[in-house]
């Protein structure tokens, strides 16, 4: 303990420099838990519209992704993602100029944990939404049906927009935890926020653990907030009316 408060203390934070490096640490985390987010959102909803759907083949395949991902600690799938990887020949992604594959052809790092973290929380979402659907009274989704309405219909214009507010909370929740799991990605070596912060107090020169922790700290906390304050205005949304976009779809000859 002697030795973790014997270092240079806050002294290296008067330097623009140390701050820019966090700053890139932390632009990099944000970036991570952004193509992540996206598309866990994009994959929970399409797994809870399978989960839901009518065809018990869909249902069977979306509940064996859901709890197969759900059930995989987060650490063991970034190992298996970027390992497992680099052992597949993806040089043709290359054609596709997303920066997906490194110099070999092999999935790079970041991309590895983007997926990992997509993987892991898009099961979870749709855990998340799936609860929310549900939670809708069951005669407002079959007077839609009975109105016409096709099933995706029904859960595009109906069951989706009105559980979003009930599920705001918990979804957010999720995707709170999402980027603090980006701190995981210093595993693979990528100098997201967590493990730039690490370069600088295991430096002989700082030699600062708890300073450093101190700030990256506050530094997790404001997207954290961000996020915290976006369900709030999520849950302030309009109310368990049937929306708009339903009523233009019946009028639709």
């Amino acid at each position: 303990m002697t030795e973790i408060l014997s270092g240079a203390g806050f002294e290296p934070f008067k330097h623009w420099a140390i701050w820019r490096f966090l700053l890139d640490g932390l632009w990099l985390s944000v970036r991570i838990a952004m193509y992540a987010i996206v598309l866990s959102v994009v994959i929970g909803t399409l797994m809870t519209v399978m989960r839901l759907s009518p065809s018990r083949p869909l249902r069977w395949l979306s509940a064996t992704y859901v709890e197969v991902f759900r059930a995989t600690p987060l650490l063991l799938l970034l190992f298996f993602i970027f390992f497992g990887a680099g052992r597949v020949d993806l040089s043709w992604l290359r054609h596709l100029h997303l920066g997906l594959v490194d110099d070999r052809g092999h999935l790079d790092r970041v991309p590895s944990a983007v997926a990992a973290l997509t993987l892991y929380n898009s099961a979870v979402v749709a855990e998340v939404m799936r609860a929310g659907v549900l939670s809708i009274s069951t005669g407002i989704i079959e007077a839609s049906r009975a109105l016409g309405l096709t099933y995706l219909q029904s859960m595009r214009y109906v069951a989706l927009p009105m559980a979003g507010r009930r599920m705001a909370p918990g979804l957010v929740s999720q995707l709170i935890t999402l980027f603090k799991d980006t701190s995981l990605a210093s595993i693979l070596s990528i100098f997201e926020l967590l493990r730039s912060a690490r370069q600088i107090y295991d430096s002989p020169i700082y030699n600062n653990t708890l300073e450093v922790l101190i700030v990256v700290s506050f530094m997790y906390f404001i997207p954290c907030y961000a996020l915290s304050l976006l369900a709030q205005r999520l849950e302030q949304g309009p109310g368990d009316s049937v929306p708009r976009a339903a009523a233009r779809e019946l009028a639709t000859p």
